[in-house]
């Protein structure tokens, strides 16, 4: 015969048969008070066994909070994942255009995310052709991209190599008869133009462009300088002529600021989540507890934050309605199209209006 898990949460009430009106404190209107005592026990102990049927009970409160706030704060390390998942199989047409620092005194994480200046055909116009970012110097022509493979193979380029003869690259440096790849999307560099400055901006570095004098591969660093009053901005000036260093001022290179707080609520629910997946399994495995939510490591403990969290919010809600009686109104008419059992069987959080004096 399976065991049957003792719940004093629950049956404190509804297995006492000495249970009595006097235990049981109600609020009654004048018209009320004419009522039968014992019929306000008889609707308690039925209000109490169908919370036990077909309620939610305090530990699974506290579960589901656990393992609801990490997909809302995943999102903080979405993009940084995503990053680090594409610098390990490598970069094709584009990699994820974001960055992040740490200061390691203050613990203050600083991001970045410049996909705003890649430039790609969906950001076009209808019937218009999209075009890469040009920077003239002298006889020269500089056709970059940020973060993808440019969008067009430039004139001069195809028609010294050939349309299939172009190699894509996130730039290149032309002029009269001369075309050079300025560097490779795969391997980007990240870092700060200062470290002890994170605000002041960042740099992005390719390599392996076409060679330079023989034996240096061309490279190209963009210096993104923080300008909030400078929205996208553009590429002004491009320095060198093997290591190429393009300076660019941009709303984007300022810093957004990530508080620690949102780590911890990241990677604390994470822990805690592993925590009781590995404790359950080892209840169940090794000390042969039955496999349900009693075998859940401290499921004590659990339940009673969930039960004092069911009473802060019916609390809350009754503070929030003596304010203002309009959300009874709007939470009973809510609630009337929602089936009582996806209530949670109850209406512990926030009753309706017919049965708040059980």
């Amino acid at each position: 015969m399976p065991r049957k898990m003792p719940d004093s949460s629950y049956q404190a009430l509804s297995d006492d048969q000495n249970v009595t009106a006097s235990e049981i404190r109600v609020e009654r209107s004048a018209p009320d008070r004419n009522r039968d005592p014992e019929s306000d026990v008889t609707e308690a102990r039925k209000k109490i066994a169908m919370m036990q049927r077909g309620g939610i009970r305090p530990e699974f409160i506290i579960l589901a909070i656990v393992f609801i706030v990490l997909p809302l704060f995943g999102y903080i390390f979405y993009r940084n994942i995503l990053y680090q998942i594409d610098q390990f199989f490598g970069a094709f047409n584009s990699h994820p255009c974001t960055f992040s620092s740490r200061d390691p005194i203050s613990g203050e994480t600083s991001e970045w995310d410049l996909t705003g200046l890649s430039r790609t055909a969906d950001q076009c116009p209808s019937g218009t052709k999209c075009r890469d970012y040009a920077v003239a110097r002298e006889d020269e022509v500089f056709f970059l991209n940020v973060c993808r493979h440019t969008m067009q193979k430039p004139q001069p380029c195809r028609e010294l190599l050939g349309d299939s003869g172009v190699k894509p690259a996130i730039g290149y440096q032309t002029a009269d008869g001369v075309c050079y790849r300025m560097g490779q999307l795969a391997g980007p560099q990240w870092g700060l133009l200062d470290r002890r400055h994170p605000e002041m901006g960042l740099k992005l570095t390719y390599t392996g462009g076409s060679k330079c004098d023989g034996d240096t591969d061309r490279s190209t660093e963009f210096r993104f300088e923080c300008d909030p009053d400078a929205g996208v901005g553009m590429p002004k000036e491009v320095f060198g002529d093997c290591e190429f260093v393009v300076r660019w001022r941009t709303a984007y290179a300022c810093p957004m600021q990530q508080s620690t707080i949102l780590l911890f609520l990241f990677w604390g629910p994470l822990l805690f989540g592993l925590y009781l997946v590995a404790g359950f399994v080892y209840n169940v495995a090794v000390l042969k507890l039955i496999p349900d939510v009693e075998a859940v490591p401290h499921i004590e403990l659990i339940r009673t934050a969930g039960t004092y969290l069911v009473a802060l919010a019916s609390l809350a809600w009754e503070r929030a309605v003596a304010l203002a009686p309009g959300l009874q109104d709007a939470w009973e008419a809510v609630a009337a199209r929602i089936p009582f059992r996806l209530r949670g069987g109850s209406d512990t959080f926030f009753p309706v209006r017919s049965q708040r004096n059980w």
